[in-house]
């Protein structure tokens, strides 16, 4: 268990604001759209770019289980201060801790504390975000377009994200709604989103499914609550 909770930790932190199947093919041009085109299409189905820049912060709790042991997932998203913690706790204990503030970050697990490295730092930056995809320009990130494709029976747009640290990811937006379906990372894997939900005017996806190489099954969470523009307290970031 303890060989895999550092990596696991950050591979939740990179998709929580985010399969177990997935099909990817080729297909006919759609309606061609710029990778920017795509990213306003979808800031526009989840609420839109006024609502979106009005979340200064976010409290999501979610659930999992994984071979019978239940986890639940918090996380809190700090916008203005530029600050996050998220922790993992399992029969009330806190088994995983990472927090992000000042330019500085750790993650603890098992007695064990890692300071993360500049990349992850900068990977992780980007995770205080609830809805990143609005600031990928502001951030110095490339986005390119990618090949159409099919997830789930759905018919998707690609794009490819590089952020500052060079890192990839491979997002997948719906053709028909505009909201995201999938992302691949190298550090957070595969991960798909579904049953989107409105809360406080966002559409937030209520189901996140993530398959990487560090669980041994897919891992499926749910959302339990999300409180939008709460006040934290400081001493979540110690």
């Amino acid at each position: 268990m303890r060989k895999i909770i550092f990596p696991l930790g950050l591979a939740l932190l990179l998709v929580m604001v985010q399969a177990v199947s997935y099909a990817a093919t080729v297909k006919d041009p759609l309606v061609d759209k710029t990778p920017q085109e795509i990213i306003k299409d979808y800031i526009k189905a989840i609420g839109g770019e006024e609502k979106i820049s009005s979340i200064k912060t976010i409290v999501l709790v979610m659930e999992a289980e994984i071979q019978g042991m239940k986890i639940e997932i918090d996380t809190n998203r700090d916008m203005e201060g530029m600050r996050l913690m998220q922790q993992m706790v399992v029969d009330g204990n806190v088994i995983q801790k990472t927090v992000v503030k000042d330019n500085e970050g750790y993650m603890s697990a098992m007695g064990q504390v890692k300071s993360l490295s500049a990349d992850e730092l900068e990977t992780l930056k980007t995770n205080i975000y609830a809805f990143p995809e609005l600031y990928y320009e502001e951030m110095g990130f490339t986005v390119n377009k990618g090949e159409n494709a099919t997830i789930k029976g759905e018919d998707a747009y690609t794009i490819i994200v590089t952020n500052s640290a060079g890192l990839e990811s491979t997002e997948y937006f719906s053709v028909a709604t505009g909201l995201k379906l999938k992302m691949v990372a190298d550090v957070a894997g595969d991960v798909e989103f579904d049953e989107y939900q409105e809360v406080e005017g966002i559409m937030f996806p209520m189901k996140v499914t993530i398959s990487n190489p560090m669980l041994p099954v897919p891992m499926e969470t749910h959302v339990v609550s999300i409180q939008v523009n709460e006040p934290l307290d400081n001493s979540l970031f110690e």
